[in-house]
């Protein structure tokens, strides 16, 4: 038998277990995350958009103790699928991508399932859902198109333009066709209003200026009135074209994408009157979801479709300091399942606070 000494000492010893026990199952869910390290490749570096884009991943990745390796495809599909190899090979341990054409994303998407690694499909649907048998991959995350290119049309619109030229993005890109779409909408709904010319012109301010140079020598003055933009830097390369023409007092421009240099000219009131966008965010978001991932928690969702802030100069102000000023009012951390195994959304509400 027990002394009562020695079953004390025992008692004591077992409590000191059981309290190590206990303990190792309190530890929080933020202690227990990897370090992880995630490969993001994107279409181009040399673009405000995706400048931002990039920033807000980093933020989220620091906050979250997680490495990025970031590498832009000189909208180049063959050195996309170069650069996913290579981070491959560089020991990433999930893959954040925003193909460079519907078409080059299945084979990117096989890449990494032959690597055995999560990746996260950002901005341009590959054309089917996650769950597909032939190239699965992890989730989607994206704008609503559709939504964004009929706000465009609609805004110019509403700001007395009838006769719409448009600069579209890269042919064969479902965000391309899909705000494409919105536009036809658009048009189609208000009787009077008729679009001039579509040309698909891709994605750069460059681009953008000498496009808009050929529409402009192409229609006279009065033979259109609004300029439907893909995105901002076709817009910012349109403005200048116009203004250069002397026509800006005739014609009214709106893009996509809410950079900065568009900002400020729809804050300055001039005849770029309209953007819409915010979804820079989701490459942080699509960061977020490959790191629960690879932590074990699989997406809440796994067809992401943005909403999406449309700004004015009416709106200006606020915009700018929610979104602009700061990093949106939001911890990270609420979001993400790593460290909050309750969260509801893996995405931060897009919302102008009045």
């Amino acid at each position: 038998m027990f002394s009562v000494s020695r079953r004390g000492a025992l008692l004591r010893v077992l409590g000191a277990v059981l309290l190590s026990c206990a303990a190792s199952y309190a530890v929080p869910a933020a202690a227990q995350s990897k370090e992880v390290t995630i490969g993001v490749s994107i279409p181009t570096l040399d673009n405000p958009f995706w400048v931002r884009a990039v920033s807000f991943a980093q933020y989220v990745a620091t906050q979250l103790n997680a490495k990025l390796v970031v590498v832009g495809a000189e909208n180049r599909e063959e050195k996309q699928i170069s650069d996913v190899q290579s981070l491959i090979s560089r020991g990433v341990q999930a893959l954040v991508v925003t193909p460079q054409s519907t078409a080059s994303a299945p084979g990117l998407i096989r890449i990494a399932n032959r690597a055995n690694l999560p990746i996260m499909i950002v901005d341009r649907y590959p054309g089917f859902a996650a769950d597909n048998k032939d190239a699965p991959y992890l989730g989607f995350i994206g704008p609503d198109d559709v939504y964004a290119g009929r706000s465009i049309a609609s805004h110019l619109i509403a700001a007395g333009a009838k006769n719409l030229a448009a600069l579209g993005g890269l042919p064969g890109s479902s965000v391309a066709e899909g705000r494409q779409n919105g536009l036809n909408e658009a048009v189609k709904a208000h009787p009077g209003v008729k679009l001039v010319q579509y040309l698909g012109v891709g994605e750069s301010e460059d681009l953008g200026y000498k496009a808009m140079q050929n529409m402009l020598a192409a229609h006279g003055k009065g033979q259109i009135d609004g300029v439907w933009c893909y995105n901002d830097a076709l817009c910012l390369g349109a403005f200048r074209a116009i203004r250069q023409a002397g026509r800006s007092d005739e014609i009214k421009i709106a893009g996509m994408d809410l950079v900065p240099q568009a900002l400020d000219l729809i804050s300055q009131k001039t005849n770029y009157i309209f953007s819409t966008g915010g979804h820079w965010l989701q490459l942080g978001f699509a960061v977020m979801i490959a790191y629960d991932k690879v932590n074990g928690h699989d997406p809440i969702d796994r067809n992401i479709r943005l909403s999406l802030l449309d700004v004015d100069s009416a709106s200006f102000a606020k915009f700018k300091q929610q979104f602009i000023d700061s990093q949106p009012p939001y911890n990270v951390k609420d979001y993400s399942l790593t460290y909050n195994p309750q969260a509801k959304s893996q995405t931060f509400p897009l919302k102008i606070k009045e």
